[in-house]
């Protein structure tokens, strides 16, 4: 899906361009995206499970169209389903399960064209779909990876480590991941547009001058991402004016709930659920052989010591009381946590004593006049002649 609306707001920094003026340089490329397109013309044939090297001959095309011109390619592919992504991809499934439905029986009808443009919706480009083009990959020669989990963070990857130049892929999502050269819309032919992170800055739809690269996560988020769905009447254009003013995702939601919008409970949580896995997301790191974070997650080590030694409370991430403060830590490593002292030794507030004007009585939020204050005495006659005197007043009443 992609961040709705994005790529068209952006157009003023667009820039056209060809693969040629890539020689000499690597690409990563968003190899589902090619997939999807290859699979249009043998679209029924992969719903029915029937041989078709159609669009392994679609990606080659445009494999040997980037060699040729002296790019290295490396081919991404999706992995495994993204806990963040479930229900997104529970809702697709089923869509692709009802025009599948469709296509069966417009095909038993007659209708063959009906049934091609829904079979079209239908197909899935699952992993063993991919593996017949990784099959030819590797005999050709040409270097590929597949993700642990999206191919967009991946790539993301690859650009920030220089394993590669620039990417192309068709998903605006690739955007707020921070990636700085994507090219996009590349045809056969090998023409494109290009779009430089850089440029930001320059655009005209939608100013992006005073943004942080966290500010353009976070409008991108609020509009709407496949991580966390958007809030009603919130597109783009809102998502830019509300981050622009306000800075943060954070000052944005108390606005809105303020301003009566309908936020759901989770939502504040979900965000930032949709911050984390767009920067820290698992990716594969071919240098090393292992997965590791897209970026590495900031941690407070002194914090987390803390916690598992039971020293500090896990829900408010303080010091319980009365323990002491000082833990194990490593060399040079300083202790930031509030000091905590044992009650004994703790200052005591004091008060000045103060009496209210109106009932002549000391005010309760003053220490010492608790202190200090003591009940009336009544003694056993008192009592008896207070209550006489009330019964009296009772039958003079009635």
């Amino acid at each position: 899906m992609g961040i709705q609306g994005l790529l068209p707001m952006l157009k003023s920094i667009m820039v056209p361009m060809h693969v040629k003026d890539l020689a000499g340089q690597s690409v990563a490329v968003d190899t589902y995206s090619w997939l999807h397109k290859g699979a249009f013309s043998c679209s029924r044939e992969i719903c029915k499970g029937l041989p078709t090297s159609r669009y392994v001959d679609y990606c080659m095309y445009r494999v040997n169209l980037l060699r040729h011109f002296g790019i290295k390619p490396i081919l991404v592919f999706d992995g495994g389903l993204l806990p963040m992504k479930v229900d997104q991809e529970i809702k697709r499934s089923r869509i692709r399960k009802e025009n599948l439905e469709r296509a069966l029986d417009h095909e038993s009808a007659g209708n063959t064209a009906a049934a091609y443009e829904y079979y079209q919706k239908a197909v899935d480009i699952s992993p063993s779909v991919a593996y017949h083009l990784i099959q030819v990959l590797k005999e050709e020669n040409v270097d590929y990876i597949v993700a642990p989990y999206e191919a967009d963070a991946q790539m993301a990857f690859l650009v920030m480590q220089k394993y590669v130049d620039a990417v192309i892929t068709e998903d605006s999502d690739l955007i707020p991941f921070g990636c700085s050269r994507i090219i996009y819309k590349m045809d056969k032919f090998g023409q494109g547009v290009e779009f430089r992170c850089s440029l930001l800055g320059q655009n005209r739809e939608l100013n992006f001058a005073d943004f942080t690269q966290q500010m353009f996560l976070e409008m991108c988020i609020l509009s709407g991402c496949d991580y966390l769905q958007s809030l009603p009447g919130m597109g783009l254009r809102r998502a830019h004016a509300l981050i622009q003013k306000f800075k943060s995702h954070e000052k944005v939601i108390k606005h809105l709930k303020y301003s009566a919008v309908s936020v759901p409970p989770l939502y504040e949580e979900n965000f930032k659920k949709a911050i984390w896995t767009f920067r820290h997301q698992r990716v594969y790191n071919p240098k090393l052989e292992d997965i590791v974070h897209l970026s590495e997650i900031p941690r407070d080590l002194t914090l987390v010591k803390g916690i598992a030694k039971g020293y500090i409370d896990p829900f408010t991430q303080l010091p319980f009381e009365g323990e002491i403060t000082h833990i194990a830590c490593a060399p040079n490593e300083a202790y930031s946590l509030k000091e905590f002292k044992p009650r004994n030794e703790r200052k005591r507030l004091e008060l000045p004593v103060k009496k209210n004007v109106l009932t002549n009585y000391f005010c309760l939020a003053s220490l010492e006049a608790k202190r200090k204050y003591k009940a009336p005495q009544v003694n056993c006659k008192q009592l008896l002649t207070m209550e006489e005197s009330l019964s009296g007043k009772r039958i003079t009443h009635s």
